[in-house]
């Protein structure tokens, strides 16, 4: 992109080379919205810069800060002087001659400031130290400011450069119009061999130095006010004040972005459990909460299962506790797995005991859901630290089912259940609901239990 703005500056400069000096329409116009456009810019420029000084504590974001307020200050000051803007010979006293030696003043000190802050690059200040920052927003102001009198006030007594047909062909011969250019080259120079543009804010200073030299050159060939020089000179002064903002708005937009993407991830994070990779008891409670007032609206059903891996005490003190961590783990993804398949979501509920809650799920459904995940777990191939098989007895309860229409409530009627399973010889699954009933509504294998 800085170098589609770079060819396009060079493109404007070549094509309007030839015929700059051309007389053109007088557009008044013009000159409220430029000067509009680079006050605004330039202050905006300005702010965003002192922000990031005050985060960084970099001395050298200070200082672009205090060259961008320098241009908005100018810029301000050349339009209220500009000789029939406002007032025949332009306001604040001015003369004839007072925009066109602020224009000097205005491209000899933004390069040079924009150079000065190179000086500035590797210095950094505390936090306690940000406010001398300050002085170098005060003092490019107070320069601006200063140029503004020494041109309104000292119009009488600086040389003139511009006739009262608004030509201006004596600063092209005049030591001032030498400053600008040499001034200009160097701050361009001194900014791509002292960054050699390694980063983002190095190249786009370079662009802004590359158009404002482009105004340098086309002002002077342009040779009067209103001629096709003096309007392209102006378009590529535009630029020059837009393009670091532009940068910096990207820059804030991806840094956004990426909080955004962080803040997510962190969110992800902190409602996974962090040894087995399903949800966690924080998520499972705001999960359970939200469920249960959907259901309370719309009558929704849904399912819990609450599940115990067996004998888990057992299984740590013969195979070891790494090697009931990787059981955890295993069992952890084969709920994973059902859930992905069926809806819902796992979560642990503490130690060996897992959750699985089912949305829209009838008793039934969850039944054979719960069935699923038992025969799955008991199929599971033994560890590289240990042979010992792997079973769960799992406790279902159904919202539809309970009284105590709560988390605490169906938990509880799970918890229930799953208790019902281990008495009955683990390895099983059991709905509370029918088991109260006397129903024969559950589930257990055909060989001999464990």
């Amino acid at each position: 992109m800085a170098a589609v703005v770079v060819l396009v500056v060079l493109i404007e400069t070549t094509i309007v080379w030839h015929f700059s000096s051309q007389r053109t329409t007088v557009i008044v116009q013009f000159l409220p919205i430029f000067g509009t456009w680079v006050a605004l810019t330039g202050s905006l420029t300005a702010y965003l810069l002192w922000t990031e000084y005050k985060v960084t504590g970099r001395l050298m974001f200070a200082s672009l800060s205090g060259a961008y307020a320098f241009a908005s200050l100018t810029a301000v000051l050349q339009l209220a002087s500009f000789p029939g803007v406002f007032a025949p010979n332009g306001l604040l006293g001015a003369g004839s001659q007072s925009s066109l030696w602020i224009w000097v003043f205005w491209h000899c000190g933004f390069p040079a400031l924009v150079t000065t802050a190179l000086a500035f690059r590797m210095r950094r200040v505390s936090e306690s130290q940000v406010g001398v920052g300050r002085y170098s927003v005060v003092g490019a102001l107070a320069l601006a400011a200063g140029f503004g009198v020494v041109a309104i006030a000292g119009k009488t007594h600086l040389p003139e450069i511009v006739s009262a047909t608004g030509s201006y062909a004596r600063l092209q011969m005049s030591p001032a119009s030498v400053l600008v250019l040499s001034i200009s080259l160097v701050a361009l120079w001194a900014q791509i061999m002292v960054t050699r543009l390694r980063s983002m804010l190095d190249l786009w200073l370079a662009v802004v130095l590359f158009a404002d030299l482009g105004d340098v050159i086309l002002t002077l060939i342009g040779g009067a006010r209103f001629s096709v020089g003096w309007y392209a000179a102006k378009a590529a002064s535009m630029v020059s004040s837009s393009v670091v903002l532009g940068m910096l708005m990207h820059e804030t937009n991806r840094l956004y972005r990426a909080l955004n993407e962080s803040h997510q991830e962190l969110m992800a994070s902190s409602q996974r459990d962090g040894l087995t990779g399903v949800f966690n008891r924080s998520y499972l409670d705001a999960e359970l909460d939200k469920l249960i007032a959907i259901a309370d609206g719309r009558r929704r059903p849904f399912s819990v299962l609450l599940i115990d891996v067996d004998h888990f005490k057992s299984y740590n003190d013969t195979c070891g506790h790494l090697a009931g961590d990787e059981a955890l783990k295993q069992v952890a993804h084969t709920l994973s797995i059902a859930t992905n398949k069926y809806g819902g979501f796992a979560a642990r509920f503490g130690g060996e005991e897992f959750v699985v809650v089912l949305p829209g799920h009838s008793s039934k459904a969850a039944m054979s859901v719960a069935e699923d995940i038992r025969e799955r777990v008991a199929s599971l191939p033994s560890t590289s630290q240990c042979s010992a098989p792997i079973t769960v007895s799992i406790g279902h309860a159904a919202w539809t089912s309970i009284f105590d229409k709560s988390p605490k409530g169906i938990l509880g009627a799970a918890d229930a259940g799953l208790y019902r399973a281990k008495a009955s010889g683990r390895n099983r699954v059991i709905d509370i609901e029918a088991d109260m009933s006397g129903i024969s509504e559950k589930y257990m294998p055909p060989a001999q239990t464990h």
